[in-house]
């Protein structure tokens, strides 16, 4: 029997806070359960350090740039496979609860049913200004739609409620609502069931329960202190403008309350996941579910002096991964890996030969890992939008990270001594330098993928411009009524028919235990 699937996605969760990736503070007894019993990848990279070109990578299995993902407010084209179009025509029921941040008026991309909206807009108004690589930091900036300001570092604190927290309290109401009625309705195939939720994305403000959880006292200093502005690479350096850091000093207080929301934020996706979890034992699936917990991409929360993402240092782009396999024992995985390799995964998971792969993708199946085998092989990253003069790629293969572009001098780290990417060695005659040089060369077309970029953003704002005049097309999705009228007391229902017909008895496991 196939077994079901539920992948859990969070939003901007870096790896390293976690008590399964060496963290000290961040109370997470649900996710840490998941990782006692799962396969623990230890060095997960996302494929972009943004929200909708790594999600868009995820779902086709392939480098952002090469599906034309250059940024939030890219198209995700309804002619790209993803693992859900492969997954519902090899015979199973898809369906997404939560933030995919699909862009354009497909917003489905092969699931059957989408039970929330998007919590960002689906059209095409986050495409960053054609002109970015001419960007001067002495100009006045305005906002800029879909982009953070280190103004929601300093509003960090306890809050009654937030939009986020409205729509991830929706997300997981649905989902384990649709947990349930799958357990009662009479369609017996496998489901794959994503559920995404938009926390620990910025700005740092939760509720005073979570807020309270972890002291003032236990909150740690970055483990890279703060680099004064003029001693950063130089991309950091126009990070730091873009940003707006240069028009909001922080101070050390400020540094504490963002990381302690931060933490909140976490131990309060952990209720979230335990919830979902316990939906999934009380439903009677979790003896034949694999259960996979990721991240869309990482959040620097302060490390250097730095905040978000949009950069490669590994606080941006290493995430959690996590996969626990009811049939398989818990391991660990040091070799690099990447959110590219979930599509083929989910596939194999799913009894679906690597031969039903009809479409390109650039990753690999993790199941073997999973089983035990040794994994090997380097893993891909890239960042392309506002923020940056010209395409940033990245190459890990081991313990050596590469980062290069035509706009910026290339950084070279060997990780084994020098984990925290203080110290980049480039230039100074590491054979491994120039083999990951010439792999990245061939990976990517770094000569013209700035134009590409470029000529991308120039006709979708004006497509935008001109969606936006006149009658306007909405395409956000919004949920339709529930298809099923099984939770409800309809005409020609008897009681106590109707009513048994809601029950949804515990397994015989949970029925001893009562």
């Amino acid at each position: 029997m196939k077994p079901n699937i539920i992948l859990f996605m969070v939003d901007q969760l870096t790896s390293f806070v976690l008590n399964a990736y060496g963290g000290t503070v961040c109370k997470t007894p649900n996710i840490d359960a998941l990782a006692a019993r799962g396969t623990v990848f230890e060095n997960a990279y996302c494929p972009y350090p943004l929200c909708a070109p790594s999600r868009f990578g995820m779902m086709a299995g392939r480098l952002p740039s090469r599906i034309g993902a250059y940024d939030n407010g890219a198209e995700f084209t309804a002619s790209t496979p993803t693992f859900a179009h492969y997954l519902r025509a090899n015979g199973y029921y898809t369906c997404i609860s939560g933030k995919m941040h699909f862009v354009g008026p497909d917003q489905y991309h092969g699931f059957e049913e989408r039970l929330t909206t998007e919590i960002y807009p689906a059209d095409m108004s986050w495409t960053p200004d054609a002109d970015f690589r001419d960007y001067n930091k002495d100009e006045e900036r305005a906002y800029t739609f879909g982009v953070s300001t280190i103004d929601t570092v300093r509003d960090a604190g306890p809050v009654a409620r937030s939009m986020q927290i409205d729509y991830d309290e929706d997300v997981i109401h649905h989902a384990v609502r649709e947990l349930y009625t799958r357990a009662r309705c009479d369609d017996d195939r496998p489901f794959m069931m994503t559920v995404s939720l938009t926390h620990p994305h910025d700005p740092y403000v939760i509720t005073r329960e979570y807020w309270d959880m972890h002291d003032e006292a236990e909150i740690e200093a970055p483990r890279v202190p703060h680099i004064p502005v003029d001693q950063r690479d130089a991309h950091s350096q126009s990070l730091y403008y873009h940003y707006g850091q240069d028009k909001c000093e922080l101070s050390d207080a400020d540094y504490r309350n963002a990381r302690r929301g931060y933490y909140g934020m976490i131990s309060y996706v952990d209720d979230l996941f335990g919830r979902l979890m316990q939906a999934l034992e009380d439903s009677g699936y979790s003896e034949n579910t694999v259960v996979m917990f990721a991240s869309d991409h990482g959040d620097m929360i302060g490390e250097r002096g730095m905040w978000f993402k949009k950069t490669l240092f590994n606080p941006a782009i290493q995430v959690p991964l996590i996969i626990a396999h009811p049939e398989h024992d818990a391991c660990r995985v040091s070799a690099p890996a990447s959110l590219l390799d979930i599509f083929p995964t989910l596939l194999d998971i799913g009894g679906l030969s690597a031969e039903t792969i009809k479409t390109p993708i650039d990753g690999r199946s993790l199941l073997p890992a999973v089983r035990g085998a040794p994994q090997k092989g380097p893993i891909f990253s890239e960042h392309i939008d506002g923020g940056t003069s010209a395409p940033r790629v990245c190459v890990r293969d081991g313990d050596k990270k590469l980062v290069i572009s035509r706009a910026y001098p290339p950084q070279f780290f060997d990780l084994a001594k020098d984990p925290l990417e203080q110290n980049s060695i480039a230039g100074q005659g590491d054979p491994d330098e120039a083999r990951l040089t010439q792999l990245a060369e061939e990976i990517w077309p770094l000569d013209t993928l700035l134009d590409d970029v470029i000529a991308s953003q120039v006709a979708r704002k004006l497509i935008d411009k001109a969606l936006s005049t006149g009658r306007e097309e909405i395409w956000d999705f919004t949920p339709r009524p529930l298809t099923q009228n099984t939770n409800y007391v309809r005409r020609g229902d008897a009681f106590p028919t109707v009513e048994r017909r809601g029950y949804l008895h515990y397994n015989k496991s949970q029925d001893s235990e009562l």
